[in-house]
């Protein structure tokens, strides 16, 4: 065999060896492509994730301000509506005062007063649920009445208001301020029992 074709048959040889080195660098090529358009998408969505953590943080944020301040104005404002109904029985107490100034009229201005009165504790009763606590005559209750005094009498069986120093007051089933009273309370006799009419018995 000559040289020259010595030399091609190494030449093909080496033409046959490089072919599979080519296919491994173009598999190659490929995975890093596949491996960056991975990384690519990864960092897309990675920052999507974070664009709506912040949206929601900031979400978050503007929702508990805004409940803050509903809380703010709830507690500032919570007195609006007997307030409003107040202005009206100080407009009342005004046109009495100026009728009163210019007629001098007692009686008209005490009649006036009393009117005042009658609307601003029904009011506070029929809108409020506000409620007198204290009248002459009926049980003596601890748990409504303070007394500040105790008489006894034979006109009574149990302990009984005889007057009111100072009205209480209910709101619903809670006293909110008890009667200050003075109770007429069963006489006790001699012998040591109650009134007359028990001591019949």
């Amino acid at each position: 065999m000559s040289r020259e074709e010595m030399e091609q048959d190494a030449a093909d040889e080496a033409v046959v060896e490089e072919a599979p080195i080519e296919e491994s660098e173009e598999n190659g090529t490929e995975d890093a492509v596949e491996q960056i358009d991975d990384v690519d998408r990864l960092t897309a969505e990675n920052a999507e994730l974070k664009d709506k953590i912040l949206r929601m943080a900031a979400e978050n944020q503007n929702t508990r301000k805004r409940l803050v301040k509903q809380q703010q104005d709830a507690f500032k404002y919570r007195h609006q509506d007997i307030l409003r109904d107040l202005a009206e029985v100080i407009d009342n107490f005004e046109r009495a005062i100026d009728s009163s100034t210019e007629s001098k009229d007692f009686d008209s201005f005490h009649e006036g007063i009393m009117m005042i009165e009658r609307q601003f504790s029904g009011m506070l009763t029929e809108k409020y649920g506000l409620e007198k606590v204290g009248g002459e005559g009926e049980p003596f209750d601890p748990s409504a009445h303070e007394a500040v005094m105790m008489e006894e009498s034979t006109d009574v069986e149990t302990d009984t208001v005889k007057q009111v120093y100072q009205t209480g007051y209910r709101l619903h089933d809670r006293v909110l301020r008890p009667a200050k009273v003075v109770v007429f309370k069963p006489a006790v006799v001699e012998d040591g029992t109650e009134n007359a009419e028990d001591q019949g018995e």
